[in-house]
């Protein structure tokens, strides 16, 4: 960007808004002005003159003098507004508005920029901040119930002759009809269904329950569903006639906890090596949960700290992308934003406004964290974009070069760093904060991370993105 000697003025119109008036030299758009009419001289055409040689002067007859300076000006306009934004000291959150007051040829271009700008900071206390550890230990209730699950997983479905219970899994033929005709969506032949899993119709569990095998099940069910799925075709509104044939219930069978199952989920002798390596994985998994918890615990507890009132332009960004979001997962689940509100016993008003909320509070949390980035001087380097790499390498089992290859383009780049960035000055907080019975004398999430097979490929990825 060429420097320029802009003479500029700021005043507050709002708590976040500034009024920006920038005046310019003329012969500082004289460089954008020559620019614009070599275009010009390009893209016309005028006989008895060879292309890119037309005069100004015919240029201004053609084109009209007014127009080529505009267009002059709205190339330059971004290194202008940069430039005051600079002399000013003022961080923009949001595009400006622009208004151009003077741009008279052989007058000083004059314009004003209203634009929203990051609220000054006013950093709490760190070392005031007091959290309460979650507790790390593992217990044994916690390796019976990695046991209990893994039991579950080995599991072998049993047919019984017995009535349907919840917690059994039933073959079920299931046939929707409306009006004598079959509605699409609601039925399914030899369904295994989870009874007590609440995913059928909403009779539909109540109606299995206490039938044995053969039993012919006819019920009507009325089916509600929100705005989004009746114009996504899901399955229509109202009520449908059922009829279930019970084919089998299944029972699970559960393997008994001793050596040989032990031997059967993996490479171990006897069942005390299976609880110790259980215990070895949940105390990992769990000093990383709670070193976790703790950054979100002191991160909530410097915002509450803090008397920064989020710049509504940065909250309504916020809001929006979560919003999408949510939608975007609600969608893949087959339900919309009016069903999901209905089912958890609240409005879409309300949803919305809790995301909202969500959202302000995530950017009064990133505003006070790059403050302390700032403050403290903390920086991304190379070795933590090598240490990046790394340890998705070893997470996904890509070649660290590949990896590099994908994370590190122009694209990706900004916000690799700035994740980074981010979990640094978490790091800080928690660092400085004080942390009520913290695990493994303060044992944060990147000492856990380096008892990951990721650290086996920190050399790899560090060759990988210095190259």
């Amino acid at each position: 960007m060429q420097t320029t000697e802009v003479h500029t003025s700021s005043e507050r119109i709002g708590k976040d808004r500034v009024k920006l008036r920038v005046e310019v030299p003329e012969a500082s758009l004289a460089p954008a002005l020559a620019a614009a009419y070599r275009k010009w001289a390009h893209e016309i055409r005028v006989p008895g003159f060879r292309k890119g040689k037309i005069p100004r002067q015919i240029i201004d007859a053609r084109v009209g003098a007014d127009t080529v300076r505009e267009e002059a000006l709205r190339e330059a306009l971004p290194d202008f507004y940069s430039e005051a934004m600079d002399a000013e000291e003022l961080q923009a959150i949001a595009p400006p508005d622009i208004e151009v007051i003077e741009l008279t040829q052989g007058a000083p271009v004059v314009f004003e920029a209203t634009v929203d700008v990051r609220p000054e900071i006013n950093l709490p206390d760190i070392g005031s901040l007091t959290v309460e550890a979650p507790p790390s230990e593992v217990n044994d209730a916690d390796v019976s119930e990695q046991l209990d699950r893994l039991r579950d997983r080995f599991a072998e479905l049993e047919a019984v002759s017995r009535e349907a219970r919840r917690g059994d899994f039933v073959l079920i033929d299931l046939n929707g009809m409306r009006d004598g005709e079959p509605v699409e969506g609601a039925g399914a032949p030899d369904l295994l269904y989870e009874l007590g899993s609440r995913t059928g119709p909403p009779k539909l569990d109540d109606e299995l329950e206490g039938n044995r095998p053969g039993a012919i099940l006819r019920f009507t069910d009325s089916i509600r569903v929100g705005a989004e799925e009746a114009e996504s075709g899901a399955l229509p509104d109202g009520d449908i006639s059922f009829t279930v044939l019970l084919k089998e219930v299944k029972t699970k069978r559960l393997p008994p906890l001793n050596d040989e199952f032990a031997k059967t989920v993996g490479e171990f002798d006897s069942l005390d090596e299976l609880r110790e390596d259980l215990r070895e994985r949940l105390g990992d998994v769990k000093l990383r949960m709670v070193s976790e918890e703790i950054g979100r615990l002191v991160l909530d507890a410097l915002v509450r700290a803090s008397d920064l009132e989020p710049p509504e332009k940065l909250v309504d960004t916020e809001f929006e992308h979560r919003l999408h979001h949510f939608e975007e997962d609600l969608e893949r689940a087959g339900i919309g934003l009016e069903s999901y509100a209905r089912e958890v016993g609240s409005t879409v008003l309300e949803v919305r406004s809790e995301l909202r909320a969500e959202a302000a509070h995530s950017v009064v949390a990133e505003l006070l964290l790059e403050d302390v980035a700032r403050r403290e001087d903390i920086e991304v380097a190379q070795d933590d974009l090598g240490r990046e790499v790394g340890f998705e390498a070893a997470r996904t089992g890509r070649a660290a070069s590949e990896v590099a290859e994908e994370m590190l383009t122009p694209a990706n780049l900004r916000s690799v760093a700035a994740a980074i960035l981010r979990r640094k000055a978490v790091a800080f907080v928690v660092e400085h904060a004080n942390v009520i019975g913290r695990p493994h004398d303060g044992s944060t999430v990147e000492a856990a991370k380096e008892q990951t097979p990721a650290s086996e490929a920190a050399e790899e990825a560090d060759a990988a993105v210095e190259a």
